[in-house]
């Protein structure tokens, strides 16, 4: 017979084994039973993309970063599974799925949604079909259902914050403020020093276009909490890694160009007169895509303000 010291070990050996197996979330449970027959419009993102450039590259450690039709998200990889944000188009997600598989043995555990646009969502039914579970802000749940987004409905959701254990990874989700949309999250690593803030944060780069689905003051206030955060990496969800220096000239860039525009506003000028008086430093015309959007930057953040203003009405 055993002494009853090895036998509690070889208990505790498979309790931890055990454990060690369980992806681990608090999370609020969502019963998708309830929108098994929705109505979908199709999917923009499904059609056959085999010339469109896709790659997983390493950023550090077990942190990967994914591309496609040049949106881009971070993968963590665990030895219990793989947590990823965005996969954003559905013609490439299953290459990403099985590159995962091949290259580092373990499933997708969990597919992260930053914010609800489609154009970083697609793509995450193939994933959940697979057992992924699909994460994303409370606010997030509406618009997939009412504007009938061929994406997968999350299977959990959260208000504030959300903590995410796997293989014994940590990532952190949080929700700032309504931002570039009001279903935007920011999610750390903290083991990497690390962070996710898709089309919010740039890299010497426009906003996109004439900020639809914007919110200046959250805006502002997530790129200060960025600034706030002990990060050396930022994926911005387009174009290169940035670092907290280039948040810090998007923040710049952005109230400068709101309060020009607000201060022309205060001077009568029309659009007209406007567009053509906002200046932009010399910094920012090297920017990417500066001569492309430059004007309807302008147009939006003119759109934004003469709605917000508290003038006489």
């Amino acid at each position: 017979m055993k002494p009853v010291h090895y036998i509690a070990s070889i208990a505790l050996a498979v309790s931890l084994l055990a454990g060690s197996a369980v992806a681990e979330d608090n999370g609020i449970p969502v019963d998708r039973s309830k929108y098994a027959n929705r109505e979908m419009l199709p999917d923009f993102t499904a059609t056959p993309c085999p010339n469109d450039p896709r790659t997983l590259t390493q950023v550090k450690g077990n942190l990967y970063r994914l591309t496609t039709g040049g949106h881009t998200g971070l993968v963590l990889i665990t030895r219990e599974g793989a947590i990823l944000v965005d996969p954003a188009r559905t013609c490439t997600a299953a290459w990403f799925r099985d590159e995962i598989k091949n290259k580092f043995q373990v499933p997708v555990k969990y597919v992260i949604y930053t914010h609800v646009h489609a154009d970083h969502i697609s793509g995450s039914q193939v994933f959940q079909q697979d057992g992924a579970l699909v994460v994303a802000h409370k606010n997030a749940l509406e618009p997939i259902v009412g504007e009938k987004l061929a994406m997968a409905v999350p299977d959990r959701i959260f208000d504030k914050d959300m903590k995410i254990t796997l293989g014994g990874e940590t990532v952190l989700l949080h929700y700032v403020a309504p931002s570039h949309s009001n279903s935007m999250i920011m999610i750390l690593y903290p083991g990497y020093k690390a962070l996710q803030c898709t089309d919010v944060c740039g890299n010497h780069s426009m906003p996109f276009n004439d900020f639809p689905d914007f919110y200046y003051d959250g805006y502002v206030e997530t790129l200060d909490w960025v600034l706030d955060q002990d990060v050396d990496i930022v994926d911005p969800g387009h174009g290169p890694l940035a670092t907290k220096a280039d948040e810090k000239l998007a923040r710049d860039y952005v109230v400068d160009l709101h309060d020009q525009v607000l201060d022309l506003l205060r001077k009568g000028q029309s659009w007209d007169e406007l567009y053509r008086n906002v200046q932009f430093s010399d910094e920012v015309k090297k920017w990417s895509l500066y001569n492309e959007r430059r004007i309807l930057n302008i147009m939006g953040m003119y759109r934004w303000v003469s709605n917000h203003r508290r003038g006489e009405w």
